[in-house]
């Protein structure tokens, strides 16, 4: 036996030398394989020299340099093969040529180079069809100028099938097709925003023209008051002697009164223009005239009178009466001179035979009774004629009175209200509200991963899990703003949680800041790991909310949160949500992510809409939004206010909601469908920091869970915000009614579990990166939050400011000061007195101080019981507390107390 394990000693050894001496082996093999693999490298590299060197021939030759023979038919291959377009080719083959010498391997065929591509053959058929006659396609003194014979095939194969003219259609339509593929350009949304940047150039030039014809009315309306004020009738001189000139001359010339439009001018012009009719008429020849034109002219001068008497009598509703009377001394003034006149004098004398005319002159005389009670001879037919000349000719007398038209009186009237009171106001007339435009937001530059970044980690992810001992295979990968996700495809009966286990060795291995798994993959049979991009891209806010599914959103409170994971915006509506969570650690993005919140709002919403109620502890992240029209109250930053403004909100969704019961509706969408006229707006209420709101005033919570639990149907929302996700601050309570939840990076993995009931949060990149939870979805979505800077915010709130000023709620803001003031934590001073007798009454019968006999025998809480023990220290009625169990110190009896501070003291 003894032998036997001797002998068998050796062949224990021998087999252990040979499992030693196998990894020598296995190593000489690889060194094997390395020698193997160094001259493969080198004829790699020789070839990418060749080819380089041939592309190089090509193009030199193609310039027109003698290469000889060889050279020649190297140039001849690119320049009578693909016409012009052997230059491109060359190019792309000395490009290849680099690529297998610095790389080892040609150039990958992808989706952007086939575009490319079929881009050039349409550029080489194009060439062919407007150059090449038909039939001379394949010429070989056409072939170098133009497509080649590449170009020649294809345009001989258009024109037999197309005809000319449909073979350039064709091919341009392709052009345009391929080069919106390369550029990943829209031409619907380039056409959808030419016409709205076209529509709100209209509009402002509109509002420019109306602007700028509005203040030439008002400069025109005020130069006319000061000529008006400033003009003093009786003091003119000029006036007289100007009616009696223009009467002579009227008389004495052939010239009838021309009738105009009515509508007085200025003094000056109508002077002028008596002034240029006199001379031209003085420098005439003046001739005696007829007996029967004077008595015409006197006849129709006599009319004319009695047409303005009466048209003063039937017109007393101009609405300035003094105006008016300026009018009527006019008229009267007229009649003076005409009488004083030597013509009328003259043409009296001719013609004494004529009774008509001594008619006519008795009128004449009686023109200067009241024209109230004036009323015209029956003797006298007039038939219904425009306007009298005397009023339509009112700029030869230097009228400064304007008549009102129809038209303009009813533009007049259209700026006033009438109250009940029968006062006249001036009414505001509110121009419509306009939208801010997304152009004064900037966009984002695009840095995509590139398809060797890509490569090289799924290569790095496989070899890092065979190492394990694990089969996997990248299957596809989405590339993101922030992060790129990588689908793994493990074999058959790998479990799940031997991937997960691997988390920080694959982080290590990628070299990466923090990786995160998602396994497995929502609809998919694969394992995602998002691995962070080495060139991150900003999403900003414009790239967001330039998008349909925005623009288009009707109802509602739509918000852009940012970018997923396939770089597509995320669109929500707060609305539905119907209140939102946002949690995270300080500098994680969530103010920004506020702001993002406000700024949709405005973007898509007018102020009888939407009403906003900021809440802002901090007193400086949101207080730059007041006086935007979309505020229900300024921005509050008193905590008392606060709880105020929550305890209003919960009496408004009361009040709203036995609204809803009486109009037999079930939320405020149908109620604002059946009444239009008085819809009631949505509320919105955000909270920056939830935490100090409830350190401050722990008696909120209350409020928050009744609207966080009944509040939906009534049209109030709420977004709270906080930077310390504990369980003190984000409650159960809260929890349970806020399902829609937003967290940014973490500290810990237990902080993620309180914000989104799952690890994950702890591992996000920060600055915007979150994760979205929304309500009803199965696990949260990875987004790149939206950034807008603050001279973007600023330039938008000005913008917002300048539609329109806000119109607070009078009777919330006084019943939050007054909450302010008088808290419910703290009682009236009259209850606090009463109490206070009651509690030193019950110190002095116990003899013992301490605040659970109080709150067991006035049945009060542990705080107010507190309150009346320290309020008794400062009276000195009690000592400070001691260490020991007998309580405080008396230090006052009945008497003193009796003296002191209670007159009508006494112990039972």
């Amino acid at each position: 036996m003894a032998e036997e394990k001797k002998g068998k000693a050796p062949r224990r050894g021998q087999k252990i030398q040979s499992k030693r001496s196998t990894p020598l082996k296995e190593d000489k093999r690889g060194s094997t394989r390395g020698t193997k693999a160094e001259p493969k490298g080198i004829r790699t590299e020789v070839k990418g020299l060749l080819l380089m060197c041939f592309a190089i021939l090509a193009l030199v030759g193609m310039a027109g340099i003698e290469l000889g023979a060889l050279g020649s038919i190297i140039s001849g291959i690119f320049s009578y093969g693909f016409g012009l377009g052997g230059w491109v080719v060359a190019i792309w083959v000395l490009y290849n040529g680099w690529c297998w010498l610095y790389k080892g391997a040609l150039a990958s065929i992808t989706r952007k180079g086939l575009l490319y591509t079929a881009l050039l053959l349409v550029v080489l058929v194009q060439l062919v069809l407007w150059n090449v006659d038909n039939g001379d396609e394949l010429g070989t003194t056409t072939l170098a100028n133009n497509g080649g014979v590449l170009g020649g095939l294809l345009g001989v194969f258009l024109r037999n099938l197309l005809g000319n003219i449909g073979g350039i259609l064709v091919t341009s339509i392709l052009g345009l097709a391929c080069v919106l593929g390369i550029t990943k350009l829209s031409l619907r949304e380039g056409l959808h925003k030419a016409k709205d940047k076209a529509s709100v150039g209209l509009e402002i030039a509109q509002e420019k023209a109306t602007e700028t014809a509005s203040a030439i009315r008002e400069q025109v309306h005020e130069w006319r008051e000061e000529r008006r004020k400033a003009y003093d009738r009786e003091k003119d001189t000029r006036y007289p002697k100007i009616e009696e000139d223009m009467f002579d001359i009227e008389l004495e010339s052939d010239v009838d009164v021309i009738t105009e439009k009515t509508g007085a001018e200025s003094t000056e012009k109508a002077i002028e223009e008596v002034q240029r009719t006199q001379v031209s008429n003085l420098e005439e020849t003046v001739n005696p005239t007829p007996e029967e034109e004077v008595i015409a002219s006197n006849a129709q001068m006599e009319a004319d009178f009695t047409e303005m008497e009466e048209y003063n009598t039937t017109h007393n509703h101009i609405p300035e009466p003094e105006l008016f009377e300026d009018e009527i001394v006019t008229s009267t003034s007229m009649v003076e001179a005409l009488e004083n006149s030597p013509v009328v004098d003259r043409a009296e004398e001719s013609i004494t035979d004529d009774a008509s005319l001594q008619d006519i002159g008795q009128d004449r005389e009686t023109t200067d009774v009241d024209e109230d009670s004036y009323v015209p001879e029956e003797s006298i037919n007039l038939e219904p004629i425009k306007p009298p000349s005397f009023l339509q000719t009112t700029n030869y007398v230097g009228s400064l009175v304007e008549v009102p038209t129809i038209e303009t009186t009813k533009e007049d009237t259209a700026a006033v209200a009438v109250n009940t009171d029968g006062v006249a106001r001036p009414r505001t007339i509110e121009k419509p509200y306009q939208y801010p435009p997304l152009t004064m937001l900037s966009q984002g530059k695009s840095n995509p991963v590139t398809s060797e970044e890509v490569a090289h980690n799924a290569v790095l992810l496989e070899e890092t899990l065979d190492n394990f001992g694990i089969t996997a295979k990248v299957v596809n990968a989405t590339q993101g703003p922030t992060v790129t996700r990588y689908e793994l495809e493990p074999a058959k009966g790998t479990k799940v949680s031997r991937i997960m286990g691997l988390q920080d060795d694959l982080k290590m291995s990628l070299a990466a800041v923090d990786i995160r798994m998602e396994a497995p993959i929502p609809g998919k049979s694969a394992v995602g790991i998002e691995i962070p991009n080495k060139n991150v891209s900003a999403v900003h806010l414009r790239d967001v909310l330039d998008c349909e599914e925005f623009q288009q959103a009707s109802g509602g409170i739509p918000v852009g949160l940012g970018k997923d994971i396939a770089d597509m915006p995320v669109i929500t509506d707060l609305a539905k949500m119907p209140h939102l969570l946002v949690a995270g650690s300080t500098g994680s993005g969530k103010s920004v992510c506020v702001n993002t919140l406000i700024s949709s709002i405005l973007f898509s919403r007018k102020p009888d809409e939407v009403k906003l109620i900021l809440v802002d502890p901090k007193m400086v992240e949101l207080s730059v939004y007041n006086g935007i029209p979309h505020l229900m109250l300024p921005v509050v930053t008193d905590m008392n206010k606060a709880a105020a403004v929550l305890r209003w909100a919960v009496r408004e969704m009361d009040a709203r909601y036995m609204t809803l019961a009486t109009a037999g509706v079930r939320n405020v969408a149908s109620y604002n469908k059946q009444n239009p006229t008085k819809s009631m707006p949505l509320i919105l209420i955000i909270i920056d920091e939830l935490a100090d709101l409830m350190m401050t005033n722990p008696d909120v919570e209350e409020s928050i869970d009744r609207l966080a639990a009944k509040a939906r149907a009534a049209g109030i929302h709420m977004v709270l915000a906080t930077q310390r996700p504990s369980v003190d601050v984000i409650t159960g309570k809260i929890k349970a009614n806020v399902p829609s939840r937003i967290a940014f990076t973490v500290a810990t993995q237990i902080d993620s579990r309180t914000i989104l009931d799952q690890a994950g949060a702890e591992r996000l990149l920060g600055r915007g990166d979150m994760l979205f939870n929304p309500i009803g979805a199965n696990k949260p979505i990875r987004i790149q939050g939206a950034f807008i800077s603050d001279e973007e915010v600023e330039e938008l709130i000005a913008f917002v400011k300048g539609q329109g000023q806000p119109e607070y709620d009078e009777v919330m803001m006084a019943e939050t000061d007054k909450g302010a003031e008088s808290s419910d934590a703290v009682g009236s001073d009259e209850e606090q007195d009463e109490l206070l007798e009651r509690a030193v009454q019950i110190v002095l019968e116990q003899r013992s101080a301490s605040a659970s006999i109080l709150q067991r025998r006035l049945r009060v809480g542990f705080s107010r019981a507190g309150r009346l023990i320290d309020t008794m220290q400062d009276m000195k009625i009690i000592g400070p507390p001691t260490n020991s169990s007998k309580g405080r110190d008396i230090l006052m009896g009945e008497d003193q107390i009796r003296e002191l501070y209670f007159p009508n003291f006494t112990v039972d």
